[in-house]
């Protein structure tokens, strides 16, 4: 199966049709249905039985969808490779986490893009996968919560914030402590002690109550807002998340005491210089938030 009889299959598992696959495509249903008769006749087996109008894919063809995925997800890498090297200086690849990405990113990228002959990639995940994407020379800069880095990637950090807490509680007062917090008969929501956040909101429990046990945990800042929102707790998150309920009725944001500082770092790999754009983004990035 060659690149395009992948991009044909892929398209249709995605898609479930033809005229589906051909409109992702920008191609003619005729030249969808003649690849994949093409493929299905040299690979000897079927990969779609004709169901009333629709493809179902066969057993064949769900075995072979994780490694076509897998060989997509590299082809797009490819792709974005090469558009940089295609454009040199005037392409930035940027990955923060999602709150950082929308919150903290996006007034600056939308600046640097006032030169249309810029164009930027922005790439959201956690922070372990952004590393490995600069190690690998899919990111030129990220942006991550957290104050290290592993070898081979350089950090600086830019910014230092207080964690803040959300409650669906009605407080006339505008700080709580982390005691208070565990003893109400509101749970406090825990966060993945694998992240950087996370992290940090473990170690400050494990010294104020070494024995507490959350309810509920999560990985995503966003999801335990939505929780705190629907009363099912409390929760202690990051400033921009927090920031996005300050009009809500049904969350009330509180200073925490004691206090558990975060740091927001930019990253980029040992191996590889910054371009004139890169060194751009983050001069705009630090003159923003000065």
């Amino acid at each position: 199966m060659n690149l395009r009889q992948l991009e044909i299959f892929y398209a249709i598992m995605q898609a479930g049709t033809i005229s589906g696959a051909a409109k992702n495509l920008h191609v003619s249903q005729p030249n969808v249905t003649r690849v994949l008769s093409h493929t299905e006749m040299q690979l000897g087996f079927q990969l779609f039985d004709r169901v009333k109008g629709r493809l179902v894919p066969t057993q064949e063809a769900k075995t072979l969808l994780p490694e076509a995925e897998r060989i997509y997800q590299q082809l797009g890498q490819f792709r974005s490779l090469t558009n940089k090297v295609k454009k040199g200086n005037l392409h930035l690849r940027v990955g923060a986490p999602p709150v950082l990405a929308s919150a903290l990113l996006s007034p600056i990228i939308s600046a640097l893009c006032d030169d249309k002959n810029l164009s930027v990639e922005l790439s959201t995940a956690n922070r372990d996968e952004l590393c490995q994407s600069l190690l690998k020379n899919e990111l030129d800069v990220a942006v991550c919560f957290g104050d290290d880095a592993p070898a081979g990637v350089n950090h600086e950090r830019l910014l230092t914030r207080c964690m803040v807490t959300l409650t669906p509680m009605a407080q006339e007062k505008k700080t709580i402590t982390l005691t208070e917090l565990l003893e109400d008969s509101l749970p406090l929501i825990g966060l993945d002690p694998r992240d950087p956040l996370g992290q940090l909101l473990h170690q400050a429990i494990g010294r104020a109550a070494p024995d507490y046990h959350h309810q509920i945990s999560v990985r995503s800042y966003s999801a335990a807002a939505e929780l705190v929102r629907h009363k099912a707790g409390s929760a202690i998150v990051d400033p921009w998340t927090a920031q996005q309920y300050q009009h809500s009725k049904e969350v009330q944001i509180l200073q925490l005491e004691p206090t558990i500082p975060l740091h927001v770092s930019i990253l980029h790999a040992e191996h590889q210089p910054l371009s004139i754009t890169a060194q751009q983004f983050i001069q705009q990035l630090k003159e923003a938030i000065s």
